[in-house]
């Protein structure tokens, strides 16, 4: 019976879901229970969307060696509406983007706003590599906290820690978060496979890549009543591959 593959492919990342949907239902499959979604189901269930747009985001145009960088405000500089902390981080990324040019590169960057329950107010920022000196220039309100990310090419952890913090933070921003325009935003690749009674149940790499163990999810969806299978692929480094020959 026919099911519907998406995959969608961000920077070292592959993510494919297999999934059968009643708009190419064809006798055979016993469709399961299904129910309506309460609201916070719903919740969990944009909350899960949003992280898995920002992952896509995120993996496709940033890698090894960019930063997620957090604004601190000093205790006597802490704004004190959400319209401030726009002008401030505003300003910051006016000068960024003006040193990015300097060296003739273009800021690429992904900003979400926080306001914690004491008041503290922090800026994340995703953003391509420059010297750390230019980053605490460019933000004088306070200081700079700088994580290098990693070689994995996989920044689900951080996308899901930055949904956490926007989702503590509604009323700081309409979207979960803004982005500067020049940013890839990976499109699926919708496939619908034709030939087959049921997709196979186990997550099976493509030659070069090795399945994130974590990310493999299967079972049946209990708002659609049908099966699914979703996993993501990740490239293997080149230095591995040729240990592995």
């Amino acid at each position: 019976m026919p099911y519907v593959m998406s995959v969608t492919r961000a920077g070292k990342t592959v993510e494919v879901e297999k999934y059968y949907t009643h708009r190419y239902k064809a006798k055979g499959v016993k469709r399961g229970e299904i129910k309506n979604p309460t609201s916070e189901e719903q919740e969990k269930i944009n909350i899960r969307q949003a992280e898995k747009k920002l992952r896509r985001r995120i993996n496709a145009n940033f890698t090894e060696g960019d930063f997620h960088i957090i604004f601190d405000y000093k205790k006597e500089e802490r704004p004190s509406t959400k319209e401030e902390m726009r002008k401030d981080i505003d300003k910051a990324l006016r000068k960024l983007r003006e040193e990015y040019k300097k060296q003739g590169k273009e800021l690429k960057y992904i900003h979400i706003m926080e306001m914690g329950s004491r008041g503290a107010a922090h800026h994340h920022l995703v953003i391509n590599c420059i010297d750390t000196k230019i980053l605490q220039k460019s933000w004088t309100k306070g200081r700079v906290k700088i994580f290098p990310l990693d070689d994995t090419g996989q920044y689900g952890e951080l996308a899901s820690y930055l949904i956490k913090q926007t989702s503590k933070s509604k009323e700081l921003q309409g979207k979960k978060w803004n982005s500067s325009k020049n940013l890839i935003i990976p499109e699926p690749e919708i496939t619908i496979i034709s030939h087959r009674e049921w997709f196979r149940t186990d997550a099976t790499p493509k030659k070069g890549y090795y399945i994130d163990k974590n990310s493999v999810k299967k079972g049946i969806d209990k708002f659609t009543g049908y099966g699914y299978l979703r996993y993501t692929m990740i490239k293997i480094p080149d230095r591995d591959i040729r240990k592995l020959e």
